[in-house]
């Protein structure tokens, strides 16, 4: 693997460590007594350290380096960091992420903050060193193997080195037993070497049966250096079914004249193995055999793997799934197949759109990812946000496991930022006796949710504020010239206009965040991946914005209808039913409202061919096939021409000319290559 590849190998895990950090940290600060967490956030920084002088970013290097030492002094002592030590934390992780931007960027000097900072850590690495602490415990293995998770520290070292005929004897299945020799030079940790860590990246493709460890320098506990490696020569025992080439990918960091792999044969049948066993005594440590059975079950747990693939693969993999999909209703829908009367040609069809549907679903579910890490990044933007206000806020998640397509994660990050910061800035009330009075409590609470709900995921953001001002927000409407003094509009509608460019919510509910900033860029993101935005308001009691989104961007199950001698796509999740009402179930109020009897309820008919202006013809409901379609306002009885039938389809953005196109989402090729338009159920009522 070339050190390029290398590079941006670190750099990906670089970013997801960081955004471990910054959760553990907030985590750490809501629980202080967990060392747990602690430790979770000291790793993370060794691991930065090591990497980050292993590829020269000595920037970055120096800085983890310090704020590593801090960290260290904490995990191994009884002292609590203070509320100002957990923001210098979570300051630091901050200027971790500009530094490595530096970095990679190659950009000379250092991030804004990056000198103050460090002093900072200095200064409380010096004040804490002369704070006396409490006796330290005696480190032992099994400590070791609790805070590293490697259960090779679990077994005491060997008084003396076993035969080699003993760990053949260990060898399971088609494993095959190693010689592992490391020749290591003094300054090894600095070029970013982790014992621990590479013991654990050997641990997930093999066995590690019993490592010797060969000390050339001692030392005393005051002329101890942590960045000096005492150990020179490392011996590993190693078993595994991988072969040669995918062990040596894990010494890339090393040279090749620090390592040698030597694969050891197997003793022959003319030499079996009882008497290749010495007739001297060896003195091994016995191991209970519950011990056993819990070493043989966290073997089976690390050696579960887990492949990475670029993103862009991925896309491509389920662009060709797309492909498929249109080839296979192709073949539906094709009038020379449909005339064959063959039950084996019928059969292979059949099987052919089973086994597509099964690649569509694993597919797509690779690409579905919990909700729960863009959710957890939300505690920083509120902490931050309380702090900048001076309001004391709690921020409430729900909904953590929800899963939802990779590309809308990316695009929902912005815009969630930027509403929980108006809620906060806005909305929550500045004032405590105000909250008070309302009967609410001191703290503010922003509730973050997701759920399923239709053919949608749901992500709501509410906060328990003083409201919006409609009335304002008409007034400020009517000043931008936004609306005309003729427009009726209904209390949606009105709400809707802070999402208006040129639009400032700063200006309608308060003043304190001084941004000027519009929820206009939050309508904009929600809507590139064919999602909606709705505000609702009660006075002193909150505003909640709902973002809905689909429940994937490429492929969905839909009701094929007709209308005006045109077909289009009802996605099959918004679907109650289908029916033909009796002419006694149909009402008319007024001259334009239709309402039909469904058993006990009462719904809206909407004619599709009305809405989308298609014509002005008006066929009787009673001759006309309803669909009954639940949204977010409720249900309503779709008026077509006919049902087709149902069809998986592929969804096809089209273009600028239909973007704006109310009631439409998107576009499908058909079978016999005609286009249908998909119907965005939330518009049409």
């Amino acid at each position: 693997m070339s050190k390029e590849k290398l590079k941006q190998i670190f750099i990906e895990e670089a970013n997801d460590i960081i955004e471990k950090m910054d959760i553990d940290i907030l985590n750490y600060e809501e629980s202080p007594s967990n060392k747990a967490l602690l430790n979770e956030i000291f790793r993370g920084v060794h691991t930065l350290k090591g990497s980050a002088n292993a590829f020269n970013f000595s920037r970055l290097g120096e800085f983890v380096h310090h704020f590593e030492d801090v960290l260290d002094f904490f995990r191994s002592s009884d002292i609590t960091p203070s509320a100002s030590h957990v923001d210098l934390f979570l300051e630091s992780v901050n200027l971790i992420k500009e530094t490595l931007e530096f970095e990679i960027s190659e950009r000379s000097g250092h991030p804004e903050g990056y000198e103050a900072c460090l002093n900072q850590i200095q200064k409380i690495i010096s004040t804490l060193k002369t704070t006396p602490e409490p006796a330290q415990a005696t480190i032992t293995c099994n400590d070791l193997a609790q805070e590293f998770g490697n259960e090779i520290f679990d077994e005491p070292m060997p008084v003396q080195r076993p035969d080699e005929a003993s760990f053949f004897e260990r060898l399971e299945g088609e494993e095959t037993l190693y010689t592992i020799i490391l020749t290591l030079d003094s300054d090894i940790y600095l070029r970013g070497f982790d014992h621990f860590l590479f013991f654990k990246n050997l641990s997930h493709v093999g066995r590690i049966l019993a490592s010797f460890w060969s000390p050339i320098d001692t030392c005393t506990l005051e002329t101890f250096d942590s960045e000096y490696n005492y150990f020179r020569q490392v011996e590993i025992m190693y078993a595994t079914q991988s072969s040669q080439a995918q062990i040596e990918e894990i010494f890339d960091f090393l040279e090749p004249q620090e390592y040698r792999i030597v694969a050891t044969p197997r003793p022959t049948v003319a030499q079996p193995i009882l008497n290749v066993v010495s007739e001297e005594p060896v003195e091994v440590a016995s191991v209970p055999l519950a011990k056993e059975e819990n070493k043989e079950i966290k073997a089976a747990l690390v050696q579960k793997t887990f492949l990475k693939i670029d993103a862009q693969k991925l896309d491509e993999l389920f662009d060709s799934i797309g492909e498929l999909v249109i080839a296979q209703n192709y073949l539906g829908e094709n009038g020379k197949i449909k005339a064959v009367r063959d039950a084996e040609v019928t059969k292979t069809i059949e099987n052919l759109s089973k086994i597509t549907k099964l690649i569509q679903n694993r597919v797509m579910s690779l690409r579905m990812i919990p909700i729960r890490d863009t959710f957890e990044k939300m505690k920083r933007v509120v902490r931050d946000s309380s702090k900048k206000v001076g309001k004391p806020i709690h921020l409430v998640l729900q909904g953590e496991d929800t899963e939802i397509d990779k590309t809308m994660v990316e695009a929902l990050s912005d815009p969630l930022i930027h509403i929980i910061r108006n809620s906060i800035d806005h909305g929550i009330e500045t004032n405590v006796e105000e909250r008070r009075k309302a009967g609410k409590s001191d703290e503010g609470i922003v509730t973050l949710s997701a759920y399923h709900r239709g053919g949608n995921i749901i992500i709501e953001v509410k906060d328990d504020g003083r409201g919006i001002n409609k009335e304002k927000v008409y007034q400020k409407a009517l000043e931008r010239g936004l609306v005309k003094p003729e427009d009726e509009l209904n209390e949606a509608q009105i709400y809707n206009l802070i999402m208006q460019p040129g639009f400032s919510t700063a200006d309608v509910i308060s003043d304190l965040s001084g941004r000027g900033v519009g929820l206009d860029v939050v309508r904009t993101a929600i809507e590139s991946v064919r999602g909606k935005v709705e505000i609702s308001s009660v006075p002193n009691q909150g505003s909640t914005f709902l973002i809905i989104l689909p429940l994937t961007l490429a492929i969905i199950d839909g009701m094929i209808v007709r209308s005006s001698e045109k077909i289009f796509i009802i996605p099959t999740l918004c679907i109650i039913e289908s029916f033909r009402p009796a002419e006694d179930e149909v009402h008319v109020a007024g001259s334009k409202e239709e309402f039909v009897q469904l058993r006990s309820e009462l719904l809206p008919i909407v004619r599709l061919n009305r809405v989308l202006e298609l014509d002005t013809q008006k066929p009787n409901a009673w001759e006309s096939t309803l669909v009954c379609i639940e949204n977010q306002k409720g249900k309503f009885a779709l008026l077509v021409d006919e049902l087709v039938g149902r069809q998986q389809v592929v969804i096809k953005t089209l273009g600028e000319f239909f973007a704006k196109t109310e009631g439409v989402s998107g576009g499908a090729v058909m079978g016999n290559g005609e286009v249908a338009l998909i119907l965005n159920v939330e518009e049409l009522y």
